[in-house]
């Protein structure tokens, strides 16, 4: 399967370094992206045009979007459900309809920066070493101000027919499948997708940097199950 990884907010396609070896030694074809553009639409446009241009009926695709960019590949699926054969949500969901990824965020000259380690919750900075922030400080990218704050929207009801895993950090997974089955307002879109997988790992909310090797081993996991399955 070729498998193409985005990353979250602040971060590159390097951010995926530890973690991209795992697959390939599992067979998997891999391209990690820097996402593109000043608007979530634009990052959601230029995935879209990755799509269309390496999906193939010889090789099914799945996409892995960590943090904010798991609404941006939602987003992308939403406009070619067809294309996409699985999607892995590493620590994130999809929003609901005219939700955005976290308009809270501080916004400073125009773009988002990282935000300093006392803005998060220890939940979300658990694994986090010192060494591990300061490399994170000095790899983050500041986010265009639009991004976190311009609105989902979907077009196509097809999107719930494609398999989904979430591999969940910060909570537990049978929290957040309590959640989900009680129909919470923000997990609508999990709510629907007919093929819902949630699995854990005990880490962070970066778990590309604390928990690398076990990452990619779950992901190997969920696209063995679907490949098993068949389509």
């Amino acid at each position: 399967m070729h498998v193409i990884m985005v990353p979250g907010f602040w971060l590159e396609a390097d951010a995926w370094d530890e973690v991209v070896p795992v697959l390939r030694e599992a067979g998997h074809s891999v391209e990690a992206l820097t996402r593109d553009g000043d608007t979530l639409d634009e990052q959601v446009a230029a995935l879209v045009e990755r799509l269309d241009d390496v999906a193939t009926p010889e090789e099914p695709v799945a996409l892995v979007g960590h943090s904010g960019a798991g609404p941006i590949a939602y987003m992308a699926l939403d406009r070619r459900p067809s294309l996409v054969q699985h999607l892995v949500y590493v620590d994130t969901f999809p929003g609901p309809e005219g939700g955005c990824v976290n308009d809270e965020l501080p916004v400073v000259d125009g773009v988002v920066p990282l935000p300093a380690w006392d803005f998060w919750e220890p939940a979300t900075v658990r694994g986090m070493t010192a060494e591990l922030r300061t490399a994170f400080e000095h790899r983050a990218v500041p986010e265009p101000a639009a991004v976190p704050s311009d609105p989902f929207h979907y077009e196509d009801a097809a999107r719930h027919t494609v398999p989904a895993t979430v591999i969940t950090c910060e909570i537990s997974p049978a929290d957040l499948a309590a959640m989900v089955a009680d129909h919470q307002t923000w997990a609508a879109e999990l709510v629907a997708t007919e093929e819902l997988s949630i699995v854990g790992l005990d880490t962070g909310h970066w778990p590309m940097f604390t928990a690398p090797v076990a990452l990619g081993d779950l992901m190997v996991r969920a696209l063995a199950r679907k490949a098993t399955d068949g389509p």
